[in-house]
């Protein structure tokens, strides 16, 4: 499958995503660009970062919807802002439900999906929480993907003329206590043709505490077409997963939109001091309450940074290598520029490249997103431009001591029929102090705490709300400890897997017989014929408009110009057109 690429700049309102359309395969035919869905998310663009956008109904076109292809939806915000969401499966995959970490732009060989929203193309977690597609042509039918602190698009979920919520989750990116509280904004518009009557939005829940509604322009009444909004609010109270509830009285029900957060335990630091040209006799200590820090991956290594919360750059950060990013071993370890190991100190962008020791207390990876879970070091350096001063420093990442996390809850299991509840035994570990439970579409792989929707517990039980038919769906639970770990997940499993369908797999050319004016193709069945009965087959010259079809191999083309040129095979099912095959050269004659 080819991959979307960004093919334009943006404008400052208008998202040149037109480009990207004619670049994939087609799918199912479709007499017109269906409209309807909702976004409600801050912009990811470098350009307009962090700003609020709501759109729903017509303003919300969908160019692009099945499983083999994508989503590629396209939303008029105002009359000044525009908005894209282009969702791009995994190469040779359909796009379905799960839990995915995102690693930005991928050309080809991708093995996850790509996203791009405004034209930027995001990492980090991403949960498709619901998705339904047409099992006779894989067009995607119902959709709700979320990204933590970005925000939602769905469409197929809402019913016309009612009261639609701009997020029906709402879930924060990973943060730390103590720092500023990060906002998201929730837009309510009634699409129907009557005023409707609304209560105070208020948090609700176990963690209710960590978050906060403000900056509300609901009145008690919302007119018909009209929409208002307010503000939701985390500032983690404790380490670990936190969820609650935003309550809202609509008419004569109340409403709830789930949240949920988390924040980073134990400590967080980054201290340098030295009398050379980096620390110039200074010493400087940045904390996770009094800068964004942060951790990102590089080239045998990653990079700790810690920016000003004030915009204006970078206070300090620590640029770590190890063979393979492997985690740094405990005990003291030579570092140098050019060997195995290496650190580099920069403060406010003065930094040098350097020689010395570090001393490890703690260093382990996620096993998952391979970067740093736990750090703990320290460091004594020398700029490698013979100077005498040491830079001595530390560097700490969630550093604690307990780093054990909880046993998982046991013996799960849900009632077979609807209402559903499901029940377990507590975590074995003595330190367990909660438990974290939620309803994920699918079979639950790679699930969080933060996938999915959350469940209320009660005790060793959690009511589990009605879902839509025909769909396999996962209850997750992870025991949590007062430090904030978090354990393996506990699952049960109900429902069954849907059929989903997409496009044939690629042919593979075997041989080709050159003639007068023709060419005589051979090949062979892709391995997949994607869940659907393979219809026809398409041969195609690379150079001018030479077509010609059928069911089986082989296929000639005729009435060609002598000279070379190039073909290729491509296989179609009522899904659409397949990946092509790899081209292969022709000489007719």
């Amino acid at each position: 499958m080819q991959r979307i690429a960004r093919s334009a700049a943006l404008g400052a309102a208008v998202l040149l995503t037109a480009g990207l359309v004619g670049t994939i395969g087609a799918g199912p035919a479709e007499a017109a660009t269906p409209t309807g869905g909702v976004l409600q998310i801050l912009s990811p663009h470098y350009s307009d970062r962090g700003t609020p956008q709501f759109a729903d109904g017509s303003n919300v076109q969908r160019y692009l919807s099945d499983t083999t292809r994508g989503i590629d939806a396209r939303m008029t915000v105002s009359s000044t802002s525009s908005a894209s969401f282009i969702l791009t499966p995994p190469d040779d995959k359909p796009l379905t439900t799960g839990v995915y970490r995102l690693v930005g732009q991928q050309p080809y060989g991708a093995k996850v999906p790509t996203l791009a929203i405004n034209g930027e193309y995001l990492y980090g977690e991403f949960d498709i929480v619901d998705i339904a597609s047409d099992p006779k042509n894989g067009t995607i039918t119902r959709f709700d993907g979320v990204v933590p602190g970005v925000g939602e698009f769905r469409f197929g979920e809402d019913a016309a003329a009612s009261v639609v919520f701009g997020a029906r989750n709402v879930v924060f990116a990973k943060t730390f206590i103590g720092l500023p509280k990060t906002v998201q904004v929730e837009t309510v518009h009634n699409t129907g043709t009557a005023a409707v009557a609304l209560g105070t939005p208020a948090v609700v829940g176990v963690n209710a505490s960590s978050f906060s509604v403000s900056g509300s322009t609901c009145k008690t009444t919302l007119a018909a077409g009209a929409t208002c909004s307010f503000r939701v609010g985390f500032a983690p109270m404790a380490p670990g997963p936190a969820t609650a509830a935003v309550s809202m009285k609509v008419g004569a029900t109340t409403r709830s939109v789930p949240l949920t957060g988390s924040a980073f335990l134990g400590t967080t630091g980054i201290t340098s001091s030295g009398k050379g040209i980096v620390d110039q006799g200074k010493t400087t200590k940045v904390t996770a309450a009094n800068t964004a820090m942060t951790v990102v991956s590089g080239v045998s290594g990653w990079t700790f940074n810690a920016d000003r919360l004030d915009g204006s750059g970078s206070a300090l950060n620590i640029r770590l290598t190890s063979p393979n990013s492997r985690p740094l071993p405990v005990g003291t370890t030579k570092t140098t520029v050019s060997g195995d190991y290496s650190l580099v100190d920069t403060v406010n962008s003065s930094g040098c490249d350097s020689n010395g020791t570090v001393t490890v207390k703690q260093f382990i990876n996620d096993p998952v997103t391979g970067l740093p879970d736990t750090v703990d070091m320290s460091f004594t350096q020398y700029c490698d431009n013979g100077e005498k001063y040491p830079q001595t420093g530390t560097l700490q990442w969630q550093a604690r001591a307990d780093v054990t996390a909880p046993a998982a809850p046991t013996s799960v299991a849900v009632s077979a029929t609807s209402p559903r509840k499901v029940t377990w035994k507590a975590s074995a570990s003595k330190d367990a102090k909660s438990v974290v439970a939620r309803l994920v579409q699918g079979s639950g792989a790679n699930a969080t705490p933060q996938s999915g929707t959350p469940l209320t517990v009660t005790g060793t039980s959690a009511a589990v709300p009605s879902v839509p038919t025909g769909q396999q769906y996962t209850v997750a639970l992870f025991a949590v400890d007062a430090t904030g770990n978090v354990s393996k997940a506990a699952v049960v499993r109900f429902g069954t897997a849907p059929v989903t369908v997409m496009t044939p797999g690629r042919p593979t050319i075997t041989s080709t017989t050159n003639g007068t004016g023709s060419a005589t193709v051979a090949f062979t069945a892709p391995a997949s014929d994607g869940g659907l009965p393979i219809t026809s087959y398409v041969l195609s010259t690379m150079y001018g408009s030479y077509t010609v079809s059928g069911t089986s191999s082989p296929l000639t083309l005729t009435g060609l110009p002598s000279g070379n040129n190039m073909v290729r095979v491509t296989a179609v099912n009522a899904a659409g057109n397949g990946a092509a095959s790899y081209t292969v050269p022709i000489s007719p004659k």
